[in-house]
């Protein structure tokens, strides 16, 4: 059995810490990972006194260092993720990670999901064990009050950072902690017993809605994706379950409860596969040929990936932005290769007419792969392919001549 504890140095993980260290079993290993934010001038500081504790202990200890991509933006949620990440660089999935939830924890969580306007499951908020990816989650001071840590603290005379931006009401948290819930002790005693305890009623009525939504996300999951159809087919209110579950499944943070319902709102309305999009921190889940594909999201195309070269066909041509493009045969003639640029048209074999690239396109290739894709000029600034998906009627008839063929490997195959 490996135990990891998540040592911020603070109040309650230094209590869980040493609480642990009395009691796991003598065959247990037990460690610490500390997340180094970077963020608040005495981190070093902070690093060396979880360091100096856990020599006292004989417990090992790993730090992690990370940087927040963006501090304009959600910081609390960004550094969250970090950690969460950092942890999972260490622990496998037959270990555990302890963290230090405790009971005011789950009272502030469900005042700020209500909030946020969040639903049943996410208001049940947290668990003694749950998983978080691959990661098996374990709180075992979920029953406690930062009161009863306290007393705890006191009476191993342990000592633990104290950080000064815990009193900062401008992020929510502290505000809910420093602000609401005194002013609703002050009129409802035990106010934060009585939302524990309204989570833990709400995480069980969320646990009877699990093998309804568990047989319906079955039923709507393909090797690709979601069904749109079997998902539109189910009731509106299952829907953002069953979104919300498969993002999970798949090891995703959903959106918040409006960003859902919005993003299921426009699928009723939709056009074409390329109109409607859900973004997530490093997803999004757009919809192709009646499915709903979740992908990792990409870099958006700069000019640095610009492209427009002549080419003569002898070797084999990578591209910026991935992928290359060869012949199979002696190449015909010198090619000149461009990213699509917008309005482009192509006469097919057999067509006696132009077509629009962007519709043949719509049909052909999912939206976000077709910046990717070379399209193939003569000398005449005459599309003579996109890629392989389309081949013109001129370079169709060379292909016969000469037994060619133009091909696109991209990075996807």
């Amino acid at each position: 059995m490996r135990v990891w504890v998540g040592f911020s140095g603070g109040l309650d993980s230094s209590v869980l810490l040493h609480w642990l260290k009395r009691n796991l079993p003598a065959d247990a290993s037990l460690q610490a990972i500390h997340v180094h934010h970077g963020l608040n001038p005495a981190a070093d500081a902070w690093a060396a006194h979880c360091q100096s504790v856990c020599d006292a202990l004989g417990i090992v200890l790993h730090i992690e260092r990370i940087a927040i991509a963006d501090v304009t933006r959600n910081v609390e949620a960004q550094a969250r993720a970090a950690r969460y990440a950092a942890f999972a660089c260490h622990v496998a999935p037959a270990d555990t990670l302890a963290l230090a939830h405790h009971a005011d924890d789950v009272a502030e969580t469900l005042l700020l999901r209500l909030m946020r306007g969040a639903g049943t499951e996410a208001l049940g908020n947290m668990k003694v064990h749950s998983r978080y990816g691959d990661m098996q989650v374990w709180r075992p001071l979920l029953s406690l009050y930062r009161a009863d840590l306290q007393a705890y603290a006191e009476a191993n005379a342990l000592a633990w950072i104290e950080d000064a931006s815990n009193a900062d009401t401008g992020f929510d948290r502290n505000f809910l902690r420093r602000e609401v819930l005194p002013l609703l002790e002050s009129r409802f005693p035990n106010a934060a017993a009585r939302l524990a305890r309204s989570a833990a009623l709400l995480q069980a009525d969320a646990a009877l809605l699990q093998p309804l939504i568990a047989d319906q996300l079955a039923r709507c999951t393909g090797p690709q994706g979601l069904h749109l159809a079997m998902l539109r087919a189910q009731p509106p209110e299952l829907q953002a379950h069953l979104l919300r579950d498969w993002l999970h499944d798949n090891g995703q943070p959903a959106p918040g409860a409006e960003a859902l319902h919005e993003f299921l709102r426009q699928l009723t309305m939709h056009e074409t596969d390329d109109d409607t999009r859900l973004d997530g921190p490093d997803y999004a889940v757009q919809l192709w040929d009646g499915t709903l594909i979740l992908r990792a999201k990409t870099t958006p195309e700069s000019e640095d990936s610009a492209l427009d070269v002549l080419w003569d066909g002898r070797e084999a041509l990578p591209l910026p932005r991935g992928g290359v493009l060869a012949w199979q045969g002696a190449a015909p003639v010198t090619v000149r290769v461009r990213y699509r640029q917008g309005g482009e048209r192509i006469r097919l074999p057999g067509q006696a007419m132009h077509h629009s690239v962007k519709k043949l396109l719509s049909t052909r290739v999912p939206p976000w792969q077709r910046a990717a894709l070379p399209f193939v000029y003569n000398g005449h600034n005459e599309l003579l392919a996109v890629g392989e998906v389309l081949i013109s009627a001129q370079l169709d008839d060379l292909s016969r001549q000469h037994g060619l063929r133009l091909h696109w490997h991209s990075d996807s195959e």
